[in-house]
């Protein structure tokens, strides 16, 4: 499978000789640099990436080293959690990076088996990562009128005073729209007052997205033929199945001390982070369907049933219920936001006009 796969034209097999245009080592640094990083702790983080990288396990051979240890980090504290709830099948499933381009995570059935491979495209956390740089750097535009206290007008009037942001968030979905990869976003890395927020959406967002996966595994979903209701219905039980996998590795102190300190992440147990996951799905899909005219048939229920749905969960706990529609809120408001501003741009490219730049569909070619 994996050499028919590097024959084809979007596979996204590394090719260590590779140096991204703009995307050198002295860039790289100087980026960090122009964030506030100092030498010193860009060294560290160097370092610190470069051992996970050489220490993670290989699911398949070829692909960036990167993305094999941002899988095996996101895997471990999933089958942690399946442990703690006692998955009676989670000796039969096994993670794996699938060489191909866009924000895709998948569960492939084994033929013949009641085994499962969970995938993980070669792109999915870098999308998580631009994404909830983006909405970090929104939300703090306005942070006080984004949640429970929501005021449109005033968050999308100081978003028109920062072009460059929505630039940012165009040239994202753009970015991966035609090319299904980051090639054509920015470089603009979290600053020392971002990077603990990022982290946080981005691991939330991660987490919530593998898991979503997995529960399709452990509750023994798609290996018989559904209606579409019967579909939707897994999607929601695979969503809230996923929140519950969400709120153990919250809690796992492993997953979240800081120089000592244990720091909660509200994004993994509120279930904002999966959210955010889904709402920036949605604005991608409208993205790419201006462009490419290829619309697949889709078994996933509505974006605002499956949010809905997602900020029910605690709705016998007053407390928890208030603080999950505040975050889970505040990603819906923001990137509500995000698209409004968004829809004039994307009205000023006709979809002929970005599709000459890509004439033929990524997602489309590599599924074939």
């Amino acid at each position: 499978m994996l050499d028919r796969a590097k024959e084809h034209e979007w596979s996204t097999f590394d090719d260590p000789d590779y140096v991204h245009p703009g995307r050198d080592a002295a860039s790289t640094r100087q980026a960090f640099s122009d964030a506030g990083w100092s030498d010193d702790e860009i060294d560290l983080k160097d370092e610190i990436a470069k051992a996970q990288s050489n220490e993670a396990p290989i699911t398949s051979p070829g692909v960036a080293r990167f993305t094999e240890a941002a899988l095996h980090r996101l895997s471990q504290p999933i089958e942690s959690a399946a442990a703690q709830l006692n998955v009676s099948n989670r000796d039969k499933v096994h993670f794996a990076v699938e060489p191909k381009s866009g924000p895709l995570l998948s569960k492939i059935n084994v033929v013949m088996t009641d085994q499962s491979i969970i995938t993980m495209g070669s792109f999915f956390t870098r999308y998580c990562g631009l994404v909830s740089r983006a909405y970090i750097r929104t939300m703090f535009l306005a942070p006080m009128s984004v949640g429970s206290d929501f005021n449109e007008e005033f968050l999308r009037k100081e978003l028109r005073k920062r072009p460059d942001l929505i630039f940012y968030w165009w040239r994202i979905f753009i970015s991966f729209a035609l090319t299904g990869t980051h090639a054509l976003a920015p470089f603009k890395p979290s600053s020392k007052d971002e990077i603990l927020l990022m982290e946080q959406v981005a691991f939330a967002m991660e987490i919530f997205g593998l898991a979503h996966e997995y529960a399709h595994h452990a509750l023994d979903h798609g290996r018989t033929v559904v209606s579409e209701t019967d579909a939707h219905g897994e999607e929601f039980e695979a969503d809230a199945f996923a929140l519950k996998i969400c709120k153990i590795v919250e809690a796992d102190h492993r997953y979240a001390w800081v120089k000592g300190q244990s720091v909660p992440n509200p994004y993994l147990e509120t279930g904002a982070g999966g959210v955010l996951l889904l709402s920036s799905l949605e604005v991608f899909r409208k993205a790419k369907d201006r462009i490419f005219v290829n619309k697949a048939y889709d078994t996933h229920p509505s974006f605002l049933n499956r949010s809905t749905k997602i900020k029910n969960t605690y709705i016998m706990q007053p407390n928890m219920y208030a603080t999950s529609l505040d975050f889970c809120d505040a990603v819906e408001n923001v990137l509500r936001c995000v698209m409004l501003e968004l829809e004039p741009m994307m009205g000023k490219f006709s979809p002929k006009g970005l599709g000459d730049l890509a004439p033929d569909d990524w997602e489309v070619k590599s599924f074939e």
